[in-house]
């Protein structure tokens, strides 16, 4: 194979986000299963914000132990030990999400003995520390060449030290190790044309949706009917809006959107929860919304057809 300087990429570009790990239950965290556009926050998860200048680095390994045999001066073969796969990033911003994962603890409020907030508050660091899971997912991008890592369950396995100058911004640096999900220690996404054989990447489509509840503080899908409204955005062909029907076995078309900009779904009285379709330039985009959630989670459709 020839050399190829168009197949050598860089990282100038990216972010970590957190969600708390997927519990199997309605409204818990959906693992995302498209690459993203770079900008837009994974549904369900919060961004940790600037890291320092060393980036990111993600270790996947494998550790082995030979097996050895009479007949042989060298092993015959390796049999894989432990696997494991570690996130390793500097934070740089000090706020609510990244000071309570460092500290392992939660910030409360400091009340009065009148029971008013004193504008203080108090992070308690036990001596039986409970580890909290969580989902991770670092993105990372070059022009239109996107990466997504996503780890389902992850603990915090190490912390470095804050070091307190007049010169330098405090840092919070962790080691974020996975954990077992049901054989899985993660996945990665990418639109980059890794299996071809002529170089280059494969644009990413400019067409970006989402789905969200405008009533969502207010609604009850058992009483009365609801809203959910779809945003799209870059749209260079017809694009179709469909909901899976109450049986779950086909989705039924609602419009077919030729410009960009939102439309709304009426999710009909007794439904509480709702799996919206939208399909453009051939490609299925998938999201699950409840009545009370504000941001649809996306997911793997339902129905492949229909």
């Amino acid at each position: 194979m020839a050399n190829d300087a168009q197949k050598i990429r860089f990282a100038p570009n990216g972010n970590i986000y957190v969600a708390p790990a997927p519990n199997n239950l309605p409204g818990g965290t959906q693992l995302p299963v498209d690459v993203g556009d770079g900008k837009a926050t994974p549904a369900g998860y919060r961004a940790f914000g600037y890291v320092d200048e060393g980036g990111v680095t993600i270790t996947p390994s494998i550790e082995t132990d030979p097996v050895n045999a009479w007949q042989s001066a060298t092993p015959i073969l390796y049999n894989v030990k432990s696997a494991s796969m570690q996130i390793k990033a500097t934070l740089l911003e000090t706020n609510q999400l990244t000071s309570e994962l460092f500290w392992g603890a939660a910030w409360l409020p400091v009340k009065d003995d009148k029971g008013a907030d004193t504008g203080t508050y108090r992070l308690d660091l036990s001596s039986t520390p409970d580890l909290q899971e969580i989902s991770l997912v670092v993105d990372w991008s070059q022009k239109g060449t996107f990466y997504r890592c996503v780890i389902p369950r992850a603990m915090i396995s190490d912390r470095g030290a804050i070091t307190l100058q007049r010169t330098e911004a405090q840092k919070y640096e962790l080691t974020i190790s996975a954990l077992d999900a049901n054989g899985s220690l993660g996945y990665v996404l990418t639109n980059d044309n890794v299996k071809g054989t002529g170089g280059g990447v494969t644009p990413p489509a400019p067409f970006a949706s989402t789905v969200a509840v405008p009533g969502y503080a207010s609604n009850d899908g058992s009483a009365g009917s609801w809203t959910a409204r779809v945003t799209a955005t870059g749209i260079t062909s017809p694009a179709t809006v469909k909901v899976l029907n109450a049986a779950g076995t086909a989705f039924q078309l609602q419009t077919t959107l030729n410009a960009d900009g939102n439309f709304d779904v009426t999710i009909p009285k007794g439904q509480t929860t709702a799996e919206l379709k939208i399909t453009h330039a051939g490609v299925d985009y998938c999201y699950t919304v409840t009545d009370k959630t504000q941001v649809g989670s996306s997911k793997t459709c339902t129905v492949v057809t229909g």
